[in-house]
């Protein structure tokens, strides 16, 4: 399963999955573990520590050095921010005033004063040409003197890493919640679902998913591993087929569908026509998105399939032939 799943499962439950190794005594290399986490805005648990110490230093060192590399990312401790302006959010000059400044910077500056004066004669200027705009006036080092205040009262806040379960398990728990969850996902999130989705298609479902983009999410990668989609609506299937293509499973920006392969085509229609047999007036749900319908038409090729004539139903009142 990897670092990438474990480093999920601390980015979204602050819990790192029970760290396995040799038994030993690692209670030195834990407690440096402790502190360097500190310095980032973490903390082991009291449970997490004790179970660290019991294990091999090396199994400790490992365990470190891949939770750090995660937490670093998640307070972006892995970059090294600055400012432009170094009392920032404090003295930020009006927009109108800070361009001035570079105007008359660039026309201070033997390099630039031609080339800006012959942008000003014709009434345009070229702002990002001005040679003051996008460099630092201070360094790195500076701007961190000048932040002492800050650092300090942001080292006060400590998010807690609890001890969490074997990996497989945190990992299948996270995939319940993410699909499960009844918040529309943010985009990060969505590309997390994708991951887990196809890693734990034959482990424990959630319940319902009542988000119908995770649904669609899912769907595919239920479909790619050779297991039936769950199917309620035919939008159901419409966002599966945008989520094979590559497109928006929202449904709000057109899919410009691909050729689709022969097991992919069969269970689309396969499903479309398990769902209007068991509930025909589910045919009305057509209407709103009737051009994405015919457009997928076009790949599906109802016509050579009449074991499935619900599913030619779809693709007929989307063309106005038949009345849903």
């Amino acid at each position: 399963m990897g670092q990438s799943f474990e480093s999920l499962v601390i980015r979204h439950t602050h819990r790192l999955p029970s760290p396995a190794g040799p038994a030993g005594e690692g209670g030195v290399a834990a407690r440096q573990f402790d502190a360097v986490l500190m310095s980032v805005g973490f903390k082991l648990s009291a449970d997490l520590l004790s179970h660290l110490s019991k294990l091999s230093e090396g199994a400790v060192v490992d365990t470190a050095v891949r939770t750090l590399a995660t937490v670093r990312e998640m307070v972006g401790d892995h970059v090294r921010h600055n400012v432009y302006f170094i009392d920032f959010p404090a003295n930020v000059p009006e927009t109108f005033d800070f361009w001035m400044r570079c105007i008359s910077e660039a026309l201070t500056d033997d390099a630039s004063r031609v080339g800006t004066l012959d942008q000003l004669s014709t009434g345009v200027v070229d702002l990002l040409t001005l040679p003051s705009y996008g460099n630092y006036r201070h360094t790195y080092a500076e701007m961190l003197t000048h932040h002492d205040e800050l650092i300090a009262a942001a080292g006060n806040r400590l998010t807690v890493l609890h001890l969490g379960e074997n990996l497989d398990r945190e990992v299948t728990a996270l995939y319940v919640a993410l699909a499960g969850s009844s918040t529309p996902p943010s985009e990060d999130d969505l590309d997390d679902l994708k991951a887990l989705a196809g890693h734990c298609v034959h482990g424990p479902q959630p319940e319902a998913i009542p988000i119908r983009e995770n649904r669609a999410f899912v769907n595919h990668a239920r479909l790619k591993a050779g297991t039936q989609p769950l199917l309620d609506t035919v939008t159901d299937v419409l966002r599966l087929a945008c989520a094979l293509s590559g497109g928006d499973v929202s449904l709000r920006e057109p899919t410009r569908f691909r050729a689709l392969s022969r097991r992919f085509r069969r269970a689309l229609l396969a499903g479309l026509d398990t769902v209007v047999a068991a509930a025909p007036a589910k045919l009305a749900d057509v209407h709103p998105h009737r051009e994405a319908w015919k457009r997928l038409g076009e790949g599906l090729h109802p016509h050579e399939y009449p074991q499935w004539p619900y599913a030619a139903d779809v693709f007929a009142v989307a063309r106005g032939e038949k009345r849903a």
